[in-house]
This record gives C-alpha cells, sequence and structure tokens, in this order.
C-alpha cells in the first residue's frame, strides 16, 4: 500500500512538473501582431491628411504613422509660399487653426513659417513640429513603398516636376488632384511618368466614353468623386463605375469614417475612400469585423491665458479674432484679478481675460478641432465649459455665450440674463455678479444640459441643427463657433479665466468631477502615449489605438537571456501621468508582456496600454 501511494505520489509530481512546464511554454508564446500588410485587396483606404484622427494632419509625423500601419496612400493639401516651394497646408486664407501663426502661406516664404508650431493645437505632445514640404513628403512615401494624393489649394505642375527630380522618387508617388483636361495636359508636360486623380462631379454623360478615355489617355488612374454618390448607388453611379473600370482604372470617394458606410461603398464597387480612421478601417475590414471605429473621446480646445494671448494651452487652437481683417477690431484685455481688481480665485492672483460687449461684427472664433463621424459637416454631441465672472455693468443684461453661425447671421444660441443659462425663454440656475462660476453646457443632437460649479442646474428639449458646430470636414475658415456674439448687440462684458471644448457629451459624472472655478484651469481628460522609441529596436514601434498595445521589434540578439531590458522613451498629452518615466527601463521576463498605465491630469481618465515584443531575426 505504501509503495503504491508512493508510486501514485511520484506520478503527481512529474505530471505538476509537465503542467508547469506547459504553462511556462504557453505564457512565452508571442501574442499575435497585426501584419499591417493589407495587400489581400484592391480596396483601398486612403488617409485623409495622414493619421489625422491622433496625429497632426499634414504633417510627416501624420504621413508616417499611417505608412507604418500598412497604408499605401495619403491625401495631403498643399499650397504654395511666396518663393514658390510646396508646402503641406489646408486651411485658407489664414493659418490660425493648425498653426500658431496668422499669417497667410501664400504671402509667406518658407522660412518665415518654419518660425511657427504646427503640432501643439492638436497635443503639447506634438510641440515643436515644423511645416513640412513636399520633397519631404515624398522622401517619406518612398520609404515605405507609398503614394501621395495631392489636393493642390495652388496648382504648379512646375514645382511638381522639380520636386520629382530633387527627390529622385519613384515619379508614380505623386498623384495630384486634376479638376479639368486643361490641367491634365499642362501636368503631362511637367510629370510624363507620374499618374494623376480626376477629382470631381460625374461627367454630364456617364456613358460618354471619350470622356473616360482622354483623362486615362493623359495618365488618369484613378476617378474621384463624392462619397454619397456611392451610398446611393444610383444608375449614373453604377454606369460611371462600370465605365471607369472597363477603362482600367479606379474609381475613390472621399470622406467616410464610419464603418457601415466604408462596407457599404466597398460593395458598391468602389475601389477607395478617403477616411481619417484609414488604419482603424483597413482593420476593421480586414482583420476584425467586429471593430468599431469611431474618433477619440477628448478634450479639443483648452485655454487658460496665462501666456497674455490666445494660443491654447496644452491642445486646442488659437482663438481667432472674429473681424481679424479690420485694423479697429475689438480686442480682449489681458490681466490678472488683481490687475481688474476682482475676486481672486483660490485666493490666489489669477490670468484672466475681460471680454468686451463684442458688436455684431466682432467676437472670438472657436476651431472645435472634431475629426468628422457620421454627419459630415455637422457635429451634434460636444460640451462647453467656462469659469467666468458677472461684473457689476453686466448685472440683469443679455450675455451671449456662443453663436453657432460662424459669420454671425443669426441669433446667439445659448445666453445668461437674470433668469440664468439657456435660450428661448427657457433658463435654469441663479448667477450674482460679482462671483465666479463654472458652467457646463452639454449639447447633444436633442438637449442641452446645464451645470453650474459642478451640479446639475436644468435641461432643455432641442431639434433641428441649430446647435449643431461645424468640424474639420469643412474648408475655408468655418470648422467651429463663434463665442460671445450675437447678431443683434444681445451681449455684455465679462471676464474669462478658463475655456475648455470637448467633442463629446460629458456625463453628469464627468461634470461633477470637474468640480467648480480652480485657479490652474479646467482638467483636461485626455490620455494615451505617443512618440514612443525604444533603444536597439529594429524599426519604429506601433501603437494599435483600437486594442491599446504596442508592438516594438527587436533582434533576437535580444532574446539571449531570460530578461530583456529595454530603455524607452515618450511623450504624454498635457498634464497626463504615466506608471513609468520617459527614460525608464523596461524589464521583460521570459517575453511577458508589460503594461504602462497612463492617467490623464483629471485624475480620473485612465488608459493601460500593453507593451508587445516581437522578436525578428
Amino acid at each position: 500500500m505504501k509503495l503504491f501511494l508512493k508510486i501514485l505520489y511520484l506520478l503527481g509530481v512529474v505530471v505538476l512538473f509537465f503542467q508547469c512546464k506547459t504553462e511556462k511554454v504557453k505564457e512565452s508564446i508571442p501574442v499575435k501582431i497585426p501584419s499591417y500588410n493589407y495587400n489581400i485587396s484592391d480596396f483601398q483606404i486612403i488617409g485623409h491628411r495622414g493619421f489625422s484622427d491622433m496625429y497632426p494632419e499634414n504633417t510627416l509625423l501624420a504621413i508616417e504613422e499611417v505608412f507604418k500601419r500598412g497604408v499605401k496612400y495619403c491625401e495631403i493639401d498643399v499650397n504654395v509660399t511666396s518663393d514658390d516651394v510646396y508646402v503641406l497646408f489646408h486651411d485658407q486664407p489664414t493659418m490660425y487653426r493648425t498653426s500658431s501663426g496668422n499669417r497667410y502661406v501664400v504671402s509667406s516664404t518658407y522660412k518665415e513659417l518654419l518660425d511657427f508650431d504646427y503640432g501643439s493645437w492638436k497635443g503639447e505632445q506634438f510641440k515643436n513640429t515644423k511645416i513640412a514640404t513636399l520633397e519631404e513628403a515624398l522622401e517619406l512615401a518612398e520609404k515605405y513603398d507609398a503614394f501621395l494624393y495631392l489636393d493642390t489649394k495652388k496648382f504648379r505642375v512646375d514645382l511638381m516636376g522639380k520636386a520629382l527630380e530633387k527627390t529622385k522618387v519613384n515619379p508614380k508617388r505623386l498623384m495630384p488632384a486634376i479638376a479639368n483636361i486643361k490641367e491634365a495636359k499642362e501636368f503631362k508636360k511637367y510629370c510624363p511618368n507620374s499618374s494623376f486623380v480626376y477629382f470631381g462631379g460625374m461627367p454630364k454623360n456617364p456613358n460618354d466614353d471619350n470622356w473616360y478615355k482622354e483623362y486615362v489617355d493623359l495618365g488618369c488612374t484613378v476617378f474621384e468623386t463624392y462619397y454619397t454618390f456611392a451610398l446611393d448607388n444610383k444608375e449614373d453611379f453604377k454606369t460611371f463605375v462600370k465605365k471607369v473600370h472597363e477603362n482600367n482604372a479606379k474609381v475613390w470617394v472621399f470622406t467616410s469614417n464610419d464603418i457601415t458606410e466604408i462596407n457599404k461603398i466597398k460593395e458598391n464597387n468602389v475601389d477607395g475612400v478617403e477616411s481619417d480612421l484609414s488604419a482603424s478601417a483597413f482593420k476593421a475590414l480586414y482583420e476584425n469585423k467586429n471593430l468599431e471605429i469611431k474618433p477619440l473621446k477628448a478634450t479639443t480646445g483648452n485655454w487658460t491665458f496665462d501666456k497674455n494671448n490666445l494660443q491654447s494651452t496644452g491642445v486646442g487652437s488659437q482663438l481667432r479674432p472674429f473681424n481679424y481683417t479690420d485694423k479697429n477690431y475689438q480686442k480682449v484685455t489681458f490681466g490678472t484679478t488683481s490687475s481688474f481688481n476682482i475676486s481672486a480665485i483660490e485666493g490666489k492672483n489669477t490670468s484672466i481675460i475681460k471680454v468686451p460687449a463684442f458688436d455684431p461684427k466682432n467676437g472670438l472664433f472657436l476651431f472645435t478641432n472634431f475629426t468628422p463621424f457620421k454627419n459630415e459637416n455637422h457635429h451634434f454631441n460636444y460640451s462647453l465649459l467656462m469659469d467666468l465672472y458677472i461684473p457689476k455693468e453686466s448685472e440683469n443684461k443679455f450675455i451671449s455665450l456662443f453663436q453657432t453661425s460662424p459669420t454671425n447671421s443669426n441669433d446667439g444660441d445659448f445666453f445668461i440674463n437674470k433668469k440664468g443659462i439657456g435660450i428661448d425663454n427657457e433658463y435654469h440656475g441663479n448667477l450674482q455678479s460679482e462671483t465666479w462660476y463654472r458652467l457646463g453646457i452639454v449639447v447633444s443632437e436633442f438637449s442641452i444640459k446645464k451645470y453650474i460649479n459642478g451640479k446639475f442646474v436644468g435641461e432643455q428639449a432641442i431639434s433641428s441643427g441649430r446647435w449643431s458646430v461645424y468640424n474639420t470636414f469643412a474648408g475655408g475658415q468655418d470648422q467651429g463657433f463663434l463665442l460671445f456674439s450675437d447678431n443683434d448687440n444681445e451681449t455684455a462684458p465679462l471676464f474669462l479665466s478658463s475655456l475648455q471644448l470637448r467633442n463629446y457629451a460629458m456625463s453628469k459624472e464627468e461634470i461633477k468631477l470637474l468640480g467648480d472655478v480652480k485657479s490652474n484651469g479646467i482638467a483636461i481628460n485626455n490620455t494615451g502615449i505617443y512618440n514612443l522609441k525604444f533603444e536597439g529596436e529594429l524599426k519604429e514601434s506601433i501603437v494599435n489605438w483600437d486594442a491599446k498595445e504596442i508592438y516594438v521589434y527587436i533582434s533576437k540578439e535580444h532574446n539571449k537571456d531570460s530578461d530583456i531590458n529595454l530603455k524607452v522613451s515618450f511623450n504624454l498629452p498635457y498634464g497626463a501621468k504615466s506608471s513609468i518615466n520617459s527614460g525608464d527601463v523596461l524589464r521583460f521576463k521570459e517575453n511577458k508582456q508589460q503594461i504602462i498605465t497612463v492617467t490623464a491630469q483629471d485624475g480620473h481618465s485612465k488608459s493601460n496600454w500593453s507593451v508587445i515584443l516581437k522578436i525578428e531575426n
């Protein structure tokens, strides 16, 4: 009996030993990393202005981030400086939204444009990003065997030819948008070995074979039109697609960030679609059909005025004077609570601005920087936060807080008056003069919720698109809304210490956590991890935003020992903190993952990032 029990004991030890060995082997199996190789389909998703949801649009960083993730075509906007340099920039005529400057690209030299910052508006983690040239973008495309689709704000085929000659890249990498036969013939003279994209409406007669043939013979390989044509898929569009394909060309459409729409576009025999979420859309199409792609919920603008200007703090475009072309436009006055002789905030002398009673030609323009989702130009869900003080001179008067018409062409859309805050005779809350308050205005498609000092004070139903605001789909300067403007002078002076905008409707709990007025402003909820570099990595690490994974590529030489130590550097959003510091060493035991936790400035919003090793020969 004892011998039998001894044998059973020994067998148990052996089984336990093999179980442990099996578990160890199982733990060491590498995690499957996406290949980022989407050559399995002819359907293309074109990176609209690069990886523009996460990174500053039209910069080398945004372009490289989509190329690293397997996107082969990147749409970029190009304009020409006064000294004939093609630079990457979208807005016209001014530079307020995506730079720290307030000049005009077309009347500035390239050297002058280098003085400005083109990254901080998207987040302080991108501070000091420089404006990119077409030549630099072409060299990046060559590095990744990719292609640039140029949305030309100024059509200069001579400069395109010079860029190809200077960089010596494959001329096929340059694909400008061309609107007519005259431009196509001019392009052919300077760039005979490059192709182009016809960009415009469908032909008057979709059955006209000669119309397609003439463009294709001059080098057109893609015909692009508006995406709703593909969604509607009417007979004229079906004929258009059929004829394009018969001429051995492709059909692209612009621009969609909704995976349901993208799938439908693909089903309707279209060959490509522009998207701000191109990398995620590829994964949703070919790796994870259940992946819901949507823009990141974020603070997109934040201001504290402690530098005596209208530049943002941590994230956001500079606030633009509405009537900046008039030298005598009404200006805000910069100062402190002490210099204006009003109440301190938390007992501290705080930087503030005095906002005048703007006349109908004046105000402050706020760029939303909202990535479009399902509603093209219009964005229905957002939150506006303000720390403000009503002086005695404005007591019991109407004070316009915001105006969704970018041209101030109708009545303001939200006010303070003696009954509280609201619109259309529906006001809530109690605001006294000579007191600091934190207002929270949360707009959704069907209601506006109102908060004072973190407390809910009322809600009113809304309808129609009156309170929707423009997002970055719009061109020109209408990519936002006005502050403190009204078309018939229903406004009065006030003081402002902090301002914040978010691209979603905040919850009651989020508003409550922010509390009342603070001397250091309104806490930001942005998290994430950017610009990672690992010492000794084989190629650039990749952040998978959809799965919150970071892929690090190292050689097998690192794998000689059971432990792998890698020094890592990275950037975080403004005010955020992480579980390790940039410059620390991450220690991987038996190739196991490591976790980096990032906590936003608000102390509550968090994200966990799995760092995964990919060991290559």
